[in-house]
């Protein structure tokens, strides 16, 4: 039976439990909220989910805990899937304990996790090098929690948008850097540098966050981001996000597709209707992964070195 301890009691924390808890080759402890952090990541687990927030610096330490206590480690932090180019010394750090341990880590979910980094990979298997890549996702954001909403730009005027973009407050989807540099690393593109761009979607008319907030009209109700991966003086990769708490109102759908080019020509097209779910997706990622992040090499991994993501078989556990 693989132990496995949930150190993060939010949605995806909670989501994940349940998943788990159906299969009887775990053996689940938690969700532990953050008062029990020790209980959490200091019992020897044979993997230690964090789910607790986005940014890397927020959870090296706990990372570093669970490893010290002999134990694999998967995050949920979108920083944490390319976490050399957040704190190249800090990861370093973490990925020479984690081989002295003879354990595994890695970041993964959806995004990053999954469609701008382990689909595109997967989809370039098709084509030669030398191809260009285009990502877009419209998804409804309106089950995240509030803290997440505001922290991704929802419910501000548009100068307390862009303010609180300028101090760092305001991340719309994080973790695009990190899908490009897993690309870019498996593929061997070297990036110049990573241009960016985050607008507020304003509400015309009032839209009820069911049980949390109302998004009055001229505050924001989701965020319209790009992100462009510069190589050897071109675009080489754009990452197109829009995320609202309502697509019917604004007349769209959940969508995913990704674009391969060769030049200004089209050579792969993959589209998803309906898009992946922000919540369950996210959910059902994590535990899916925990397998492949037990069995992936000591250190720090991406999803680039790891197997595909997948449900386990049921009952039993590893041999």
């Amino acid at each position: 039976m693989t132990r496995v301890s949930i150190y993060g009691a939010g949605q995806l924390g909670t989501g994940v439990s349940e998943i788990l808890r159906a299969n009887p080759r775990y053996e689940v402890r938690g969700p532990f909220g953050r008062d029990r952090r020790e209980e959490a990541l200091t019992g020897g687990s044979d993997l230690v989910i964090v789910a607790t927030t986005t940014r890397l610096k927020d959870v090296l330490d706990d990372v570093r805990t669970a490893v010290l206590h002999g134990s694999n480690v998967l995050v949920s932090a979108e920083e944490a899937a390319f976490p050399f180019v957040v704190d190249e010394d800090g990861a370093r750090d973490v990925d020479a304990l984690a081989k002295a341990k003879g354990v595994s880590v890695a970041g993964t979910g959806v995004n990053p996790g999954f469609m701008f980094d382990s689909l595109v990979l997967t989809l370039l298997g098709t084509q030669p090098r030398g191809c260009t890549i285009q990502v877009r996702r419209h998804v409804e954001i309106g089950d995240f929690g509030t803290a997440v909403l505001r922290r991704i730009g929802v419910g501000w005027s548009e100068q307390e948008f862009y303010e609180r973009v300028e101090r760092g407050e305001i991340l719309g989807h994080a973790g695009f850097p990190q899908s490009m540099e897993i690309v870019a690393a498996a593929t061997g593109v070297r990036i110049d540098r990573i241009d960016r761009v985050l607008r507020p979607v304003l509400a015309k008319e009032p839209i009820e966050v069911p049980g949390r907030f109302t998004v009055e009209p001229g505050q924001s109700a989701g965020v319209d981001q790009t992100y462009t991966a510069i190589s050897s003086g071109s675009a080489w990769f754009l990452a197109y996000f829009y995320g609202h708490v309502s697509l019917k109102s604004v007349r769209k759908e959940p969508s995913d597709d990704i674009d391969l080019l060769r030049g200004r020509t089209t050579v792969q097209t993959l589209k998803l209707r309906p898009g992946i779910k922000s919540q369950s997706g996210s959910q059902n990622m994590v535990a899916n992964s925990v397998e492949r992040v037990i069995a992936a090499r000591p250190g720090w991994v991406t999803v680039a070195d790891m197997a595909p993501a997948f449900p386990a078989p049921i009952g039993g556990g590893l041999e």
